[in-house]
């Protein structure tokens, strides 16, 4: 875009209106220019050119008669854009202050304006990374540009004039051009370079004149094809992860305006269904709506760096965040925030206080996401309305006596005891006394008062026992008594009691092969097995990790009063760790993560450290976790390496890499699992 401060003329001549001819004459014979502008009460109001001096002198004029002079002028504002107006020969600029900046004729403005016109063409061909040829009618090269020039390798002063068509090797006949045909995606060659382009005919006056080449080189071509083929395949990858993530990605601009969402759309959060409804919204409309609170934009904008938060809704959906600003320039350009439900199904903190009893239970809080842990309470609470004995089998750490908190409190007793018994932690010879108790004097240092034993206490409600696998043989005879008989003898003691307990067993053991090898009762162990309830470990349902994590870190939190969160990729790589120790080990290793971190966040190399120390040797591999046919451990495996792939290395260019396969096989599997 031309504006008119470009092309004005500074004015050298200024005459008053009743000037005689002689005046002006000498007015611009001195100063050297062909135009006088006429003056009145300090404005301009006309011009004079040499032209119309000689014209009034040549109708006999004398020289002192005052001048004649013309009117058609316009004043513009000096920076807006070059245009022509009926009527006017002369425009005089003005510029922001309302002086005079200068003045041009219409006629040099054209031609000023067809100069920059054709400067500005000449820059586009020749800078075009397309290869531009011109012929006449006789096929001879009359232009051709830089670009034409560099992929042909040779001069236009070595080729202009040349006949373009004995140059040219290619199938189809140019002189269909010249008759009017155009050309499309022609190959053809020249000085051994290979091209492909277009033929056009060039009419000039309805007439052709000659016809135009625009061609590119066949190489560059085909490696623009596979960068834009590799972006295809990029973006593809980008989207798979997006949508096989459990993430949400938000892209707000400085303003506050939601611009993009992808991966999973938190709709329970947002309330409403689909992620285009928030397109263009406002963040903050949302929560002056009190949709969730807070505004991590906000929080993200004033702090001026990477912040987290856990943002709720008003129907206690609990969303973790990452927001994380990007700068251009200096200047904030847009806050991308990563956020994940962390919401959990189960009820929060509750307390009991037996009016009976000096026993205070609190229930365990169940933090979950997973669809086995969701069945499994389902299962767990069905369970619950009755007094059956139930059996919990799990890894150690896997949260057995936490389940066992929520069978009580699902329970008709959950306004009695809970009485959680380790098997494993009492010495065989204080195991009996502790679970049936003992009369005064049964034996050398027993209390004077005798003592209650632990089922008795548990009298109406419930009673633990957990590591139920380490009781030894002699207790288990008189554990499966109480259970048939429903009531205990005190160590003694001459009568029985009557007891009325909802018996949980728990272990870590396998009690069918511990019966096989002579270690387990089988009859108790019919007696316990009554509704066996599998504790899946950690590494099974690993949707769990993230928000037992992150309620981990908020209880350490409060108890250290520190700040601390982690970063994205951190997660990552707890979510990839195979957890032996369950869930206990993960509660440890978040603990020692506040610990050894010295800065605000936890990041990826530190959770490396703390999991895996700085010994290779101990970092965790892809591994099938059950027998199952070849083939499909093969596809489990696979399955693994990618996700294991896209989680440490992010694109699917470098796992195909890395694991020796294309990147459009990556892709296919990638779309195969989210399946």
């Amino acid at each position: 875009m031309i504006l008119w401060k470009d092309i004005l003329k500074p004015i050298a001549a200024v005459v008053g209106h009743n000037y005689s001819i002689k005046s002006v004459i000498q007015k611009i014979t001195s100063a050297q220019t062909d135009i006088a502008f006429v003056e009145k009460q300090g404005a301009l109001i006309g011009y004079i050119t040499n032209g119309y001096l000689l014209e009034q002198i040549e109708t006999g004029k004398n020289l002192d008669e005052q001048i004649q002079y013309k009117d058609d002028i316009l004043k513009v504002p000096d920076s807006l854009p070059v245009e022509f107006f009926h009527n006017v020969t002369v425009v005089i600029g003005v510029n922001s202050s309302g002086g005079v900046s200068g003045y041009s004729t219409v006629n040099n403005s054209r031609h000023q304006l067809n100069e920059r016109q054709l400067v500005h063409l000449n820059e586009i061909i020749h800078g075009a990374g397309v290869g531009i040829i011109r012929t006449n009618s006789q096929y001879e090269i009359e232009f051709m540009n830089e670009t034409a020039e560099r992929f042909l390798g040779m001069p236009g002063s070595f080729l202009l004039s040349r006949n373009y068509q004995s140059l040219l090797t290619m199938e189809k006949d140019l002189q269909n051009v010249l008759d009017g045909e155009t050309l499309v995606s022609v190959n053809s060659t020249i000085n051994f370079k290979q091209m492909s382009g277009n033929f056009y005919p060039l009419k000039i006056e309805g007439k052709i004149t000659g016809l135009v080449h625009m061609f590119y080189l066949r190489e560059e071509f085909e490696e623009a094809v596979q960068e834009v083929d590799f972006v295809r395949h990029l973006y593809a990858d980008l989207q798979a992860v997006y949508d096989s993530s459990n993430e949400q990605i938000l892209v707000i601009d400085e303003k506050g305006t939601i611009l993009r969402v992808a991966g999973k759309f938190l709709n329970s959060f947002w309330k409403t269904k689909e992620a285009d409804q928030i397109i263009g919204k406002q963040i903050g409309d949302f929560t002056r709506r009190n949709i969730f609170q807070p505004n991590i934009f906000e929080l993200c904008v004033k702090q001026k760096k990477k912040v987290t938060s856990i943002q709720e809704s008003a129907d206690q959906t609990r969303v973790w965040s990452v927001a994380t600003p990007v700068y251009h320039e200096g200047k904030l350009e847009k806050v991308v925030i990563l956020s994940r439900d962390i919401t959990s199904t189960a009820p929060t903190h509750t307390e009991t206080e037996q009016s009976t009893q000096s026993f205070k239970t609190e229930k365990k809080q169940i933090v979950y996401r997973s669809g086995k842990i969701s069945a499994l309470l389902s299962n767990l609470r069905r369970a619950a309305k009755m007094n059956s004995t139930i059996l919990l089998e799990g890894e150690s750490g896997a949260g057995k006596e936490v389940f066992a908190h929520e069978i009580h409190f699902a329970s008709l007793r959950k306004d009695s005891p809970f009485i959680r018994v380790n098997c494993g932690a009492i010495p065989e010879q204080l195991i009996e006394s502790e679970l049936f108790g003992y009369e005064k004097g049964a034996f050398t240092g027993a209390d004077r008062r005798g003592k209650a034993g632990l089922f008795e206490l548990a009298h109406k409600g419930t009673i633990f026992l957990d590591e139920i696998g380490d009781l030894p043989l002699n207790m288990q005879v008189k554990l499966l008594r109480v259970i048939q008989e429903r009531e205990v003898a005190r160590i003694g003691g001459t009568e029985t009691i009557p007891i009325d307990v909802r018996i949980i067993a728990a272990t870590n053991r396998d009690l069918k092969e511990m019966v096989a090898d002579g270690e387990f009762r089988e009859d108790l162990f019919y007696r316990l097995n009554v509704i066996p309830l599998r504790i899946p470990p950690l590494r099974e349902r690993k949707e769990d990790i993230f928000p037992l994590a992150v309620y981990f870190l908020e209880q350490f939190k409060r108890m250290y009063n520190i700040e601390k969160s982690y970063t994205p990729e951190a997660i990552s790589v707890l979510e990839m760790y195979g957890w032996p120790g369950n869930i206990r080990e993960l509660e440890n290793i978040v603990e020692r993560l506040i610990v050894f971190s010295q800065e605000e966040w936890i990041d990826r190399e530190i959770v490396l450290k703390v999991l895996y120390g700085e010994e290779e040797s101990k970092k965790k591999q892809p591994l099938v976790l059950e027998m199952m046919p070849l083939k499909e451990a093969v596809a489990e495996l696979e399955t693994q390496l990618i996700e294991l792939g896209m989680k440490k290395y992010g694109t699917a260019a470098k796992v195909s890499e890395i694991l020796g396969v294309s990147p459009a096989t990556i892709s296919r599997r990638m779309r195969k699992i989210k399946k």
